[in-house]
């Protein structure tokens, strides 16, 4: 992710809905499979203005999936998230929907679901559809493994808006202990809706290890917003993942 996920905006109100991809995609033979995050990212000292949109602030979530005809081409999944920020004002999410890849030789997935989110006190009932990128790690020049997804759709409601969102990394594996590897390159993440909008780059390093039945991944990098005046400014930011 793909995930679908992260409420990275604020104030405009959140639109972006898929995490990054996790790990192994082998754990999806089975019927169910279960994505949690929690991203953790240092935020400015200064107070933030009351206009000011934010964008990729602390939050965690989790999302469960359901494949409703296992082996079939299309992988019809439901699937229901929850998700809260961390820091700025108080905004919770929960969501519920459908989704499938039209055509099955396209690394594309299409989501449609219902949302209810609270930000400021305030609940409201929103529709989003949207698509998201399902791409394998490829293999790069000098050793490197290159991981990206992009994901852009619509939120209906109040506030309604059109939205991109994505994030691209570049490793090299430096160390492995057992089946945990650790990596370092550099990534770029951004996104954009109506009223919000940055881009961020910067050197990363992970490593990934088994959890259970699954994979978890934890990702230190610093991100250097670039484009865009969305709060947070420039600074640390870690991401804890898991699937299973």
């Amino acid at each position: 992710m793909n995930t679908p996920g992260l409420p990275e905006f604020s104030g405009p109100r959140a639109a972006p809905a898929a995490a990054p991809p996790v790990t192994d995609t082998n754990r999806r033979i089975a019927r169910w499979a279960v994505d949690a995050w929690l991203l953790a990212r240092q935020d400015s000292a200064e107070p933030q203005l009351a206009v000011q949109p934010s964008y990729g602030r602390s939050q965690a979530g989790a999302v469960l999936r359901y494949q409703l005809a296992p082996g079939a081409a299309h992988d019809v999944q439901a699937y229901a998230r929850a998700s809260a920020a961390l820091a700025g004002p108080r905004e919770r999410e929960l969501a519920a929907g459908l989704s499938a890849r039209p055509l099955p030789a396209l690394p594309l997935r299409v989501y449609a679901e219902a949302r209810v989110g609270e930000s400021g006190g305030e609940a409201a009932v929103r529709p989003a559809l949207f698509a998201v990128t399902e791409l394998s790690p490829q293999r790069l020049p000098l050793g490197l493994r290159g991981e990206a997804y992009l994901q852009a759709g619509y939120v209906g409601g109040d506030r309604a808006t059109a939205f991109v969102d994505g994030q691209a990394r570049a490793e090299r594996p430096i160390a492995r202990r057992g089946e945990a590897e650790f990596t370092a390159g550099a990534g770029g993440w951004g996104g954009a809706q109506t009223g919000a909008a940055r881009l961020d780059i910067g050197p990363t390093a992970s490593a990934s290890f088994p959890l259970g039945s699954g994979r978890a991944r934890i990702a230190a990098d610093f991100r250097l917003r670039v484009a865009g005046t969305a709060a947070p400014a420039s600074g640390a930011a870690v991401t804890l993942s898991a699937g299973f």
